[in-house]
C-alpha cells in the first residue's frame, strides 16, 4: 500500500510590517517622484491653459426722500392734498422686480451683442436652440441678490456678472443693465403720472359739465316759472305789486302778485343770464372774455395747470448706486495655486498607489516561489499507522 504524501501548507502571515512597507516604498521613491512631477506638470499646464474668468459687481441702496421729491411733487399736483407719496422702500422693491425680470435680462442679452455673438459662433445650428442655450448661460452668469437684514447693515442689492472678457464684466452692468432698469422705472412712473393726470382732467371736466348743466337747467326752469307768473299776472290785470313781494323770499306760486312790470323785467334779466357766462361744456365763438361760474372757475384753472405739467421724470433717482461696477484686477477662476497644489497631492497619492500595487504583486510572486521550493515529506501520523 502506498503511503499518502501530505503537502505542508505555508504559513499565512497576515500581519502588516509597516517598517518593511516603508522600506519598499522608499525603494520605489523614484517612481513616486516621477508620477508626482508628471501630475504637477499636467496641473501647471491645465492652470495656464484654462481661460480666466472675471467677475465684477455693483452695490445699490434705496434712494433718499430727496431723490423722490420731483415724483411726489407731481403726484401732489395731480392727485391733490390726499395723495399717496412714493417711499424709497416701495421704489426699491419695484427696482428689484424690474432688475430680475426675464424681459429685462433678455433685452440686455440682445442689446449687449451676446445674442449676435452666439449666432456667429454657431452659424449652422438651430437659431432658437442656440439663443436659448446662450441666454441660459448668460442668466446663470448674472446674479442679483438682496441683503439679509439680520446679517447685513442696511438694505442693498449686489449685482454680479461673470465673463471671460475682463472689461466686459463691468461694461455690461454699468452701460447696459443699470441704464435699462432705470429707463424702465422712469417710464413706469411717467406713464403712471400721465394716466393719473388724464384721469384727473377727465374727472374735473365731468364736474364742470355737471355744474354748468345744473346751472343752465336751473336758469331755464326759473325762466319758465317767471313766464308762468307773468301770464297769471296779465290774466289778472296785475300791473303793479299789490303787496311787497320779493323773488327770493316768496314762493314762486305767488310771484304773479308782483305785477307784470316787475315780472317782465325779471324775465328779461333771467333770459340774459346765460349769455353772461362762459360755459366750457357748450363753447361759443364770442365767449372768450366772459367769466366762468363761481364753482367752475377753480376747476378750470386746475385743468389748465395740469396741462402744463411735464410728467417726464428725467431727474428721478430711483436708487442710490453706492458702488458701480469696476473692471476686476484678478480673475476668480481658475485658481492656479489650488490647481497646482491639488495636482501635486493627487500625483503623490497616485504614485504611492502604483507603488503599493507593485509591492503587492512582487510580494505575491515571492510567496508563490517560496511555496514551490518547500519539499514534500510524509506526515508523521501516516508512518505510525503503517508501522503497526
Amino acid at each position: 500500500m502506498n503511503t499518502p504524501v501530505y503537502q505542508p501548507q505555508p504559513f499565512q502571515d497576515d500581519e502588516i510590517d509597516l517598517f518593511e512597507l516603508a522600506e519598499r516604498l522608499w525603494a520605489r521613491k523614484l517612481l513616486i517622484i516621477i508620477i508626482t512631477a508628471l501630475a504637477a506638470v499636467i496641473s501647471v499646464a491645465v492652470a495656464l491653459l484654462l481661460p480666466p474668468t472675471w467677475q465684477s459687481e455693483a452695490r445699490i441702496y434705496p434712494t433718499s426722500d430727496a431723490g423722490l421729491t420731483h415724483l411726489n411733487s407731481l403726484k401732489q399736483q395731480i392727485e391733490g392734498g390726499g395723495y399717496n407719496p412714493a417711499t424709497p422702500p416701495q421704489v426699491f422693491n419695484t427696482y428689484y422686480r424690474y432688475l430680475t425680470a426675464p424681459s429685462t435680462l433678455r433685452e440686455v442679452f440682445h442689446n449687449s451683442g451676446l445674442a449676435e455673438k452666439a449666432l456667429q459662433a454657431n452659424p449652422g445650428g438651430d437659431q432658437k436652440k442656440v439663443l436659448a442655450s446662450a441666454f441660459q448661460k448668460f442668466s446663470e452668469s448674472l446674479s442679483s441678490n438682496q441683503s439679509d437684514p439680520k446679517k447685513d447693515a442696511g438694505e442693498f442689492l449686489t449685482i454680479r456678472f461673470t465673463s471671460q472678457d475682463q472689461a466686459f464684466t463691468a461694461e455690461l452692468i454699468n452701460d447696459q443693465l443699470l441704464p435699462l432698469v432705470r429707463s424702465k422705472i422712469l417710464n413706469l412712473y411717467s406713464e403712471s403720472l400721465e394716466a393719473e393726470r388724464i384721469d384727473t382732467t377727465n374727472s374735473l371736466n365731468r364736474s364742470i359739465q355737471q355744474a354748468e348743466t345744473q346751472y343752465i337747467e336751473s336758469s331755464r326752469f326759473k325762466s319758465l316759472q317767471l313766464e308762468e307768473a307773468l301770464s297769471v299776472a296779465r290774466a289778472g290785470g296785475i300791473i303793479k305789486p299789490e303787496q311787497n313781494q320779493n323773488l327770493g323770499s316768496s314762493s314762486h306760486d305767488a310771484w304773479f302778485l308782483m305785477g307784470t312790470d316787475i315780472l317782465s323785467e325779471s324775465l328779461k334779466l333771467q333770459k340774459s343770464e346765460l349769455d353772461r357766462y362762459r360755459f366750457i361744456s357748450r363753447p361759443q365763438s364770442d365767449d372768450a372774455d366772459k367769466p366762468f361760474l363761481a364753482n367752475v372757475a377753480p376747476l378750470f384753472l386746475r385743468i389748465e395747470s395740469l396741462k402744463t405739467l411735464n410728467t417726464k421724470l428725467e431727474d428721478l433717482q430711483p436708487v442710490a448706486i453706492d458702488e458701480p461696477a469696476t473692471i476686476p484686477v484678478s480673475p476668480i477662476k481658475p485658481k492656479k495655486k489650488l490647481i497646482i497644489a491639488l495636482g501635486v497631492v493627487l500625483g503623490g497619492m497616485l504614485g504611492v498607489f502604483i507603488a503599493l500595487i507593485q509591492i503587492t504583486v512582487t510580494s505575491r510572486k515571492e510567496k508563490q516561489a517560496l511555496a514551490e521550493q518547500v519539499p514534500s515529506v510524509p506526515h508523521p501520523s501516516a508512518d505510525a499507522t503503517f508501522s503497526r
